[in-house]
């Protein structure tokens, strides 16, 4: 796994969206690109801050994350696989005041060619609180299908992956002590 700086993240991320902003700082020669961006160019006047940034865009295209096409700035293979990465983290489960004595189950079976997905999946899982109760069975007290179905949908991994919801759970002492939902 590569680790980027955020600086190269936030470049990472604007090429994902599509600003060609990128465009301006590396290609000048692209006379259209710095007309249309001319309002964004002009917050990075700072010298220092064009340094920096046309820096982190030379490392990210060392790293065989970024490409130069003609005019264009374009993710490679390996810079859309981080570029998913960068989007999950920002996804964060919202507790509402009261729990609704529902557990919401996550379930997966995803082939060993999806190795990759898999681990990401199971670390976002970790990150987000879910608790496991058997190899590929996590559970968390608080709705969550939206989340887990953008992060699913990200990964590529949606058909492996099933949400349910009961209301009892053979770990339900242990898991309300763990979640903090005892009276």
């Amino acid at each position: 796994m590569i680790r980027l700086s955020d600086r190269q993240e936030q470049i990472l991320t604007m090429i994902g969206a599509g600003a060609l902003l990128l465009t301006a700082l590396i290609a000048p020669s692209a006379a259209g690109g710095i007309y249309k961006f001319s309002k964004q160019v002009k917050s990075l006047a700072n010298r220092q801050a064009k340094y920096r940034a046309k820096k982190a865009i030379n490392n990210l295209i060392q790293k065989n994350v970024i490409y130069l096409s003609g005019d264009e700035v374009k993710l490679t293979k390996r810079g859309q696989e981080l570029l998913k990465i960068i989007q999950l983290k920002d996804i964060e489960l919202i507790k509402p005041k009261s729990w609704d004595h529902i557990w919401h189950l996550v379930s997966y079976d995803i082939p060993e060619f999806k190795k990759k997905e898999r681990d990401w999946f199971r670390s976002k899982l970790i990150g987000l609180g879910f608790e496991q109760i058997q190899d590929s069975l996590w559970t968390y007290p608080y709705e969550c299908r939206e989340e887990i179905a953008i992060v699913t949908q990200t990964l590529g991994i949606s058909s492996y992956v099933a949400y349910l919801n009961t209301n009892k759970s053979p770990h339900q002492n242990r898991l309300e002590r763990r979640f903090g939902l005892r009276d």
